[in-house]
Parts: structure tokens; C-alpha cells; sequence
């Protein structure tokens, strides 16, 4: 309908104007208030001074064109609202279509074509071996997983990819202090090169290799002959010279991602390619050399760097005057293997705000040595989860653990509802610490609450699950099949009951899902379903609490009955799809 209106608003300011503006370009939202109508354009304001009209005048001349327009068949008033907005209330026919439309398409409602035949990369998740991963993962590994899926739902072939550090200081910091001995508080890793018991569980390992992060930094900072010996070990983890070195480093590297793979699975995520710095660090200084001689990149105090600010933003060092590549340089083979490999029309980076300025050049010096990549990468900034007292570091070893995350909130649902299963108790878990960070914009910090997150009230993710399931609570109890189409083609037409506000009131929600959808992958905001959902299931519990759903048996009217259970099962297929499109699942009961 949104389509269909802006469509026919361009065509009635062509004829009283002579513009001819794109349906696109006419705005068309729905009022706060619903008083105003179900939609509401804007464009009588946008265009009075350009055509040298008053706008409440406009805005009649364009009332009056629309009225003549077959689209407006559908709309049941159209009014104007100082000074110059057009309103615009359906029809209920139109709602209760609407209706049948979402239950008669199931869970494919709201899954738009926009974006059929376009290849999108989301690059997530990115946690470097050796380390922890931590709550700053874990909300990039949710808001990645989110968008992945909302672009699927509008058509688009996505990929998921993985960019890890696997080579780096952090990690000779790590393998120098494993090399000392017996001085961490777990016993070392069984090697040729260390006399030690191995370690067992898969726990034991990431919270060694943790410690011995800590140690291997601690030492770096004050003990100069240990530097010397850490610095070593970061050359010989590159040149792969040291046999003893490689063989710790790909032991404990595998230890790493073991682990992040089981934290994956639990967020249900995968990726269809893991790309790594020791892949592409060599070939990336191989690019920046041969396009130094193209002068690309430029000599600059023994270093080679990018000139950036011949375009605009800062020179960036690509290759140290040791002859390290930095990891700009290998951004370039990166960037070179995953057009080479996916053939991407966009790369979608999901890392933090603090690396605006890096991305800013990395794409323009990409550009430069690859033409075909311009314009076709972009970075999601997402904001950081930030802690209530103190802040995270590894290097200290005070950070919050994703897992840990996980766990607690698990913990505290099953102390809060004791009756739910272990598995419903994960999924709830899981579902609330997902959508605390979802249910605000990208770009905004998180400070985590457990009692907010894990609430049957209010917004969180936990009381969107619970609302589904009251719906098919109340489903089960009249004998309709979760997926009930046979019983929505029989019964979805129009009631024969007056409706009433809170039922009007959900029909005028459900038609929007497609929109907000839509509205989500072109602003790369998940936020905007998550509002909606919230939106609608209080609308539901409402009507809920107000209204009987389920008529006695010897009730000879069933119309109201079969309308109400038709409302129920939309509301409920729409939580399912939109908790199912932000990465979290609905259990069969709370």
C-alpha cells in the first residue's frame, strides 16, 4: 500500500505541478497518532515553495487529484491536516485482506525480493585467537547474524565471513609466557618444547591461554630481555623459522578456534569462509610493494605509506621500516580474495566506531590498486557494550566473557521461572541477551542489565517470546495447527462482528511488518524490528486481557471466534519471523 500511494501522490503533483518526481521521492510514514490515518505524506510542505503555492493549498489540489486515482479505492478518507499534510485512513476491508494475505503466506510474509540478484558480504564476529571472546563479540556477532538475515529476507544472495587475527604480538605475548614453565597457575600445554601435564577440557585451555596473555603482556611492558624474546617469537610465528614456535602456535591457534566455534553455534550463527592475518599478510605486502612502483603508495621516513591525504584523509603507514606489513597492507590481499572469491556487489564491514578513520583510507587505497572494489565497500559502525564500573582489557584480564553472559542470564531465568526446561531456559537466554543489544540503534553504547533483559515485561526478548507463546497457547486450546493455513483460507474473510479498537488496533500493526523490514535493510538497524515487535505484541496482550478468544462451546455464532483466532495466529507468525529474522528462537511454551 505504502508503494501504491507514493506512486499515486507522484502522479497527481505531476499533473497539478508538471514535476516528475520518483514514487520514491514522495515521503510517506504513518502518524504517530492514529487519529490522523494509517499513512501520511509531507509533500504539499517539501514542494509549496518550489511551485509558489501555499501548502495547505497544494495539499488540496493534490487531495482532490488522489481522489480520482483507483489506488484510493482502498482508502476510506483522505483529509487534509495543518499545515499541509495529506492523511490517509484504509479501509477496514483492506485490513482484514491484509490479514488473510499474512496468515495465507506464513512464515514467507515479509520476505521481499528488493534485493534479488544482489551478492552481499557481512563481515563479523572478527575475534583474534589467543584471546577471550568477550560481551564486544558477542553484541558484533549478534548485530552481524541480524543483518545477514534481514537482507536475506529482502532477496540478497549473503554471505557470512569471518576476519580473525591469528598472528600478531598479542599471540608471541601469549606462546612466550606458556614457554616459561610451571609460573601460571595451570599446568602447560603438553609440548615438545615444555616439560608439563597437558590440559584437559576445552575450558581449561582458553582460561590458560587467557592467563598466559596477561603474563606475556606484563613482561613485555617491564622486563626488556623478555621483550627481546617476545619480539622473536612474533618473527618467528610470521616466517614460520622456528618448527617448536609454529607447532605450539597452531596447537594453541586450534584451541582458540574450538572454542569460538562452540559460542557460535549457541548465537546460531556459521560462516561460509574464515579469512585469517597469516593468510594474507605476506601476499598484502606483495601488493603494496609492486603498487609502490606505480605510485600508489609512496616511501615516507623508511616506511611505505598511503598518501590518503591526496584524497582527503590521512596518510597511513602500510609497510614498517622494518619491512612488517601493518595490517592496512593486509587489508589489501583481503580485500583482493574476497571480491576474487564471493564477487560481491557491497562488503559490509561490522566493526567499531574506532576504526572510521582506517576504513576511510583501507577503501580508498583499495580503490586505487582494484577500481572494481570502489563503492562496493562499507563499514557498519556498531557501539561498544560498556561496563557500569571499569573497563575491559584483556591485557589486564578483567573482561566480561561472552559466554559468561550467556550463562549468567541462564542461570538467573531458571532461578526466576524453575519450571522451564534446560533447553527452553538456554533459548531464553540466549534471546534476551541478544535482543538488550538489538533493541537499539547500532551505533549506541550498551550497558548491560540482567534484570531488564531477562523481564517478561517490558521490552525485552524474553517477553516477545512469551507473547508467542500465549498465541499459540491459545491455538492449541482450540484445536488449530501452528501453521493453519486450510483453517485461515476457510476463516480469515471478513468478520461478521463489529470490531472492536483493540482489534482494529492489531490489524492496523500487522500490515506493517514488510515495511519495517524494508525500512531495517536499508538503514542496516535491526532496532526498527525489534520496536515493531514490541509494538505489536503489546497491542496483542492487550486485546488479550480485554477480550475472550475462545467462545463457549455452545456459542452457535463462531465468526467472532474464528476472527479472533485468525488475529492470533498473524501475531503469532509475525513474532516468529521477526524474532526469527534477528537471530532468536521461539519456544514451543514459557
Amino acid at each position: 500500500m505504502q508503494a501504491q500511494l507514493q506512486k499515486a501522490i507522484s502522479k497527481a503533483v505531476e499533473k497539478i505541478t508538471g514535476l516528475d518526481l520518483k514514487p520514491a521521492d514522495i515521503s510517506i510514514f504513518h502518524p504517530e497518532n492514529e487519529k490522523f490515518g494509517d499513512f501520511s505524506s509531507n509533500i504539499a510542505l517539501v514542494l509549496a515553495n518550489k511551485v509558489k503555492k501555499n501548502p495547505l493549498e497544494l495539499a488540496e489540489l493534490i487531495v482532490q487529484k488522489l481522489k480520482n486515482n483507483e489506488t484510493m479505492e482502498q482508502c476510506s478518507n483522505i483529509k487534509i491536516a495543518p499545515p499541509g499534510f495529506v492523511n490517509i485512513t484504509v479501509k477496514k476491508d483492506w485490513l482484514i485482506k491484509e490479514l488473510r494475505e499474512t496468515i495465507k503466506q506464513g512464515s514467507q510474509y515479509g520476505q521481499l525480493g528488493l534485493l534479488k540478484g544482489k551478492r552481499i558480504m557481512v563481515e563479523y564476529a572478527h575475534p583474534n585467537t589467543h584471546k577471550q571472546f568477550h560481551i564486544g563479540h558477542l553484541r558484533n556477532i549478534t548485530n552481524g547474524e541480524a543483518i545477514v538475515r534481514i537482507l536475506e529476507a529482502l532477496g540478497a544472495k549473503v554471505f557470512r565471513t569471518n576476519y580473525q587475527g591469528d598472528v600478531g604480538l598479542h599471540i608471541a605475548k601469549c606462546l612466550w609466557a606458556i614457554c616459561q614453565g610451571p609460573a601460571l597457575t595451570f599446568p602447560p600445554v603438553k609440548s615438545a618444547d615444555v616439560k608439563a601435564g597437558p590440559l584437559h577440557s576445552l575450558d581449561e585451555k582458553v582460561e590458560f591461554l587467557a592467563k598466559a596473555y596477561v603474563k606475556g603482556n606484563k613482561a613485555y611492558e617491564t622486563d626488556p630481555k623478555a621483550k627481546q624474546e617476545i619480539l622473536k617469537i612474533n618473527k618467528n610465528i610470521y616466517d614460520q623459522s622456528d618448527s617448536k614456535i609454529n607447532s605450539l602456535w597452531k596447537q594453541t591457534r586450534q584451541w582458540s578456534l574450538a572454542y569460538f566455534e562452540r559460542i557460535y553455534k549457541r548465537v546460531y550463527t556459521h560462516f561460509d569462509r574464515y579469512y585469517f592475518e597469516r593468510e594474507v599478510a605476506e601476499p598484502g605486502k606483495k601488493i603494496v610493494l609492486q603498487d609502490l612502483k606505480k605510485g600508489i603508495f609512496v616511501k615516507s621516513k623508511g616506511a611505505i605509506i598511503f598518501p590518503g591525504s591526496k584524497y582527503g584523509f590521512h596518510d597511513r603507514v602500510f609497510i614498517t621500516g622494518e619491512g612488517n606489513p601493518t595490517y592496512e597492507a593486509k587489508d589489501m590481499e583481503l580485500g583482493r580474495l574476497q571480491f576474487s572469491e564471493y564477487h560481491p556487489d557491497l562488503i559490509i564491514h561490522n566493526v567499531g566506531p574506532e576504526q572510521s578513520g582506517y576504513f576511510q583510507v583501507v577503501f580508498e587505497a583499495l580503490a586505487q590498486v582494484f577500481p572494481h572494489t570502489r563503492g562496493k565497500e562499507y563499514h557498519l559502525a556498531y557501539g561498544w557494550v560498556r561496563l557500569k564500573k571499569g573497563k575491559m582489557s584483556s591485557r589486564q584480564g578483567n573482561i566480561i566473557k561472552g559466554e559468561w553472559l550467556l550463562d549468567e542470564a541462564k542461570k538467573r531465568i531458571k532461578k526466576t521461572f524453575p519450571e522451564v526446561s534446560d533447553q527452553t531456559a538456554e533459548m531464553i537466554a540466549v534471546g534476551a541477551v541478544k535482543y538488550s543489544f538489538l533493541k537499539v540503534s547500532p551505533s549506541t553504547e550498551v550497558a548491560f542489565d540482567f534484570k531488564e533483559s531477562i523481564s517478561l515485561e517490558g521490552n525485552s526478548g524474553p517477553y516477545l517470546q512469551y507473547t508467542y507463546c500465549r498465541c499459540q497457547s491459545v491455538l492449541h486450546k482450540s484445536n488449530v495447527n501452528e501453521d493453519g493455513p486450510a483453517f485461515a483460507k476457510a476463516t480469515a474473510g471478513k468478520p461478521l462482528h463489529t470490531l472492536n479498537q483493540e482489534e482494529l488496533v492489531i490489524l492496523r500493526t500487522l500490515y506493517k511488518f514488510p515495511e519495517v523490514v524494508k525500512q531495517a535493510g536499508e538503514t542496516y538497524s535491526p532496532n526498527f524490528v525489534c520496536n515493531f515487535l514490541y509494538d505489536l505484541a503489546q497491542k496483542y496482550n492487550v486485546f488479550y486481557n480485554r477480550h475472550r478468544i475462545i467462545q463457549d462451546k455452545g456459542s452457535k455464532d463462531k465468526s467472532q471466534e474464528q476472527f479472533r483466532l485468525n488475529l492470533t495466529m498473524a501475531t503469532a507468525q509475525i513474532l516468529k519471523s521477526g524474532l526469527d529474522i534477528l537471530g532468536i528462537k521461539t519456544p514451543g511454551q514459557m
